[in-house]
C-alpha cells in the first residue's frame, strides 16, 4: 500500500507542469547568544509593596532565526521565525516547578514573516496575505507614521522593532515610480512591553488626569490617608482590556508614494487604535493588614487600599507624511536626510473612580468618586484629550569615506507618549508627585476638596523633545565596528508646588544641564567581524537621571551592559 502511494505521487508530480514544479527555495537565518548584566538597582514603592529590579544578570538569551523563500512563478511563501529560549529567570514557584520545562527553560516562538505573495496578478498589482509588517516611515529608528503594526518593546536593545500581525495588503503600481497601498488588519494587537514595565504600576504618584485641579486633590488625599491614616494606595491588578473582535474594530490604512526628482515622498492616512494601553476604570478596596517595615519594626501601615486598574486602547487615525534622498553637496559626498510627521486625531478618554465602603477613622460609602464637588452628573475626568497632536523625526546622516558614519535626530514624541501637550499645545504628563505640607495642613486641603496649597508635581510635556546623535567608525577592512549612540532629553521638568510667599502656585524649570532635568541614554558598543558569518561584540545601555526623569525611570530597567556572539547563514 505504501509503494502503490509512492508510485501516485511520483506519478502526479511528472504529469504536473512545469511551471507548478520549478519552484526556488532560498533558506538563511541566524545563531545569537545574549548575555546581560544589570549594573543599577531600581525600585519603586514603600516597603508594604516594593518592586526591585536588583544588580546581576538580566537575561540569558539566545536565538535560533530561520527565514524561507518559496518561489513560483509569480508567487512567494516567506516563513521567518525566532526561535527563542531564556536561561534561567526567576525562583520557582513551587517544588512542582521544578519539573516543568516551560518555568525552569522558557521558550517561544516569535513570527516576523508568515505569508503568501503575489507580484503582477494584474499589471502593476500586488496581493501579500498573512503575517506581516508593513513599515512605511522612513525615520530611523523613531517613525511616528508606522502605526500599523504594534510596538515591540520588551527588548531595550531592539529599539524601534515591531509585531507581525496578520493583514491583507494590495499595492498598485503606475507610472512606474508611484504606488498607491492599501492594508486591511483584522485583528488589533496590543504593544508588546518591557519586562521592567510592571514597575511603573507601583507609581501611583503619576496621576494620568488632564485636570489640574483635580490631581491636586488626589494627591492630597492620598498623602493623607496614606501618611496620616495608615493605608497607602496600591495597584492589585491591572487588567488590560482588547477591543472586540469585530468588522468595526478592523483597522486600515492607505498610503500614496513616489520618486519627485530623486527625492522619496509619501502621505498615508491610519485608522485604528493606540497600541499603548490607558486607564479607563480603578476600582479600590480596604485590607485591613498592618504590616512592618522588615528594616524597622517600629515603622508600619495598618492596610492598604487595593485597586483593580482597567486598561483601554483609544481609537486614533493618523495623517502621515515622509520625505527622504539627499542634499548635493558638490564635490563632497552628498547629506542624506529623513523627515518623518504623523498628525494624531485622538479618540477622547476618561476614567472612572469607583470604591467599596472604606473605612479608616473617616467612612468614604461605596460608590463613584465625587469629582466636581456641587457639579450635577459628576462627569468622569479625562486622561486624553480629543485635540489633535504631531509627532516628528527630523534627521540628518552623513557618510565619511568608507570609515565614518554620522547621524543626528531631531524627535518629538517617544513612540509610548500620547495626547496633546508641547509648545503648540500645553499638556504636562506627572513623572512625580505628593504633598509637602504637615499632617494637619494635609488634612485641611481633604477637607476643602481643594488640594492646591499642599500638593506637588514633576512635570514634563506629554510629547517631549529628544536630540540623538550617533557615530559609528569601522576600521581593518570594516571587520571592527565601533558604535556610539546617545539620546538626550531636550525638554527638561517643571516642578509646581503652593508658595505661600506669593500666595499661589509656582512653576520652576529644570533644564537638561541640571541635576534635576539631566536625562540622557548613552549607547556604546563594539563588534568584530571575522568575515566568516561571525561576530563578536558587547556594550552598555546606560540609562541616567533621577527617577522621575524619562530615562532614569525604574521601568525602564536601569543600566546594563552586555555581551554577544552571532553566526549568520
Amino acid at each position: 500500500m505504501r509503494k502503490a502511494h509512492l508510485h501516485l505521487l511520483l506519478a502526479a508530480a511528472l504529469l504536473a507542469p512545469a511551471s507548478a514544479r520549478a519552484v526556488e527555495f532560498n533558506f538563511g537565518g541566524k545563531i545569537q547568544s545574549d548575555v546581560r548584566f544589570r549594573v543599577q538597582e531600581k525600585s519603586v514603592g514603600g516597603y508594604w509593596n516594593e518592586l526591585k529590579l536588583p544588580v546581576g544578570v538580566e537575561r540569558n538569551q539566545n536565538l535560533l532565526r530561520a527565514k524561507l523563500n518559496a518561489i513560483a512563478g509569480p508567487f512567494t511563501g516567506v516563513a521567518e521565525i525566532d526561535f527563542v529560549w531564556h536561561g534561567y529567570l526567576a525562583a520557582p514557584e513551587g517544588i512542582a516547578s521544578l519539573s516543568r520545562y516551560d518555568q525552569m527553560s522558557p521558550y517561544y516562538l516569535k513570527v516576523h514573516g508568515l505569508y503568501l505573495e503575489g507580484k503582477d496578478l494584474l499589471p502593476g498589482l500586488d496581493l501579500r496575505i498573512g503575517q506581516q509588517l508593513v513599515l512605511w516611515g522612513k525615520g530611523d529608528q523613531f517613525n511616528p507614521t508606522n502605526t500599523i503594526n504594534a510596538n515591540d518593546i520588551e527588548d531595550p536593545l531592539l529599539f524601534g522593532e515591531q509585531q507581525a500581525n496578520l493583514m491583507a495588503r494590495v499595492d498598485y503600481t503606475f507610472r512606474e515610480s508611484f504606488s498607491l497601498s492599501g492594508v486591511l488588519v483584522p485583528l488589533f494587537k496590543p504593544a508588546i512591553l518591557p519586562r521592567s514595565g510592571s514597575l511603573a504600576l507601583a507609581a501611583l504618584d503619576r496621576l494620568p488626569f488632564t485636570s489640574d485641579p483635580l490631581r491636586w486633590r488626589i494627591h492630597a488625599e492620598q498623602g493623607f490617608v496614606g501618611g496620616g491614616m495608615g493605608y497607602p494606595t496600591v495597584v492589585a491588578n491591572a487588567i488590560p482590556v482588547l477591543p472586540e473582535q469585530s468588522l468595526k474594530n478592523m483597522q486600515f490604512a492607505f498610503r500614496l508614494a513616489g520618486t519627485v526628482k530623486e527625492q522619496d515622498l509619501a502621505l498615508s492616512y491610519y485608522n485604528g487604535r493606540v497600541d499603548t494601553p490607558v486607564p479607563y476604570l480603578n476600582y479600590t478596596r480596604m485590607r485591613k493588614e498592618r504590616i512592618c517595615n522588615p528594616a524597622d519594626s517600629g515603622q508600619c501601615v495598618n492596610g492598604m487600599l487595593e485597586t483593580d486598574t482597567y486598561l483601554t486602547y483609544p481609537r486614533v487615525q493618523v495623517l502621515g507624511f515622509n520625505a527622504a534622498g539627499e542634499i548635493p553637496l558638490g564635490k563632497l559626498p552628498p547629506l542624506g536626510y529623513r523627515f518623518e510627521l504623523g498628525v494624531f486625531f485622538p479618540q477622547e478618554a476618561t476614567i472612572g473612580l469607583l470604591n467599596e465602603r472604606l473605612d479608616f477613622g473617616l467612612v468614604q460609602e461605596a460608590g463613584e468618586y465625587d469629582y466636581t464637588p456641587g457639579t450635577p452628573g459628576r462627569p468622569r475626568p479625562t486622561t486624553v484629550r480629543s485635540t489633535p497632536f504631531a509627532k516628528w523625526t527630523l534627521g540628518l546622516d552623513y557618510t565619511i569615506g568608507k570609515h565614518v558614519y554620522l547621524n543626528v535626530q531631531w524627535v518629538h514624541g517617544m513612540v509610548d507618549e500620547f495626547g496633546a501637550g508641547d509648545f503648540f499645545s500645553e499638556g504636562w504628563a506627572v513623572r512625580q508627585g505628593g504633598v509637602t505640607t504637615s499632617t494637619v495642613q494635609t488634612l485641611s486641603c481633604v477637607g476643602l476638596k481643594d488640594g492646591r496649597k499642599c500638593a506637588r508635581e514633576m512635570l514634563h510635556p506629554r510629547l517631549g523633545d529628544y536630540l540623538v546623535l550617533g557615530v559609528d567608525l569601522k576600521f581593518r577592512e570594516e571587520r571592527i565596528l565601533l558604535r556610539v549612540f546617545t539620546i538626550w532629553d531636550l525638554s527638561g521638568y517643571t516642578e509646581e508646588r503652593y508658595d505661600e510667599a506669593v500666595g499661589t502656585r509656582v512653576r520652576t524649570h529644570h533644564s537638561l544641564f541640571s541635576s534635576e532635568g539631566f536625562s540622557a541614554v548613552i549607547f556604546p558598543e563594539l563588534v568584530y567581524n571575522f568575515k566568516n558569518g561571525f561576530e563578536l561584540g558587547g556594550g552598555a545601555l546606560l540609562e541616567l537621571g533621577k527617577d522621575y526623569t524619562r530615562f532614569g525611570d525604574p521601568a525602564t530597567g536601569g543600566s546594563l551592559i552586555w555581551t554577544r556572539a552571532r553566526y549568520s547563514f
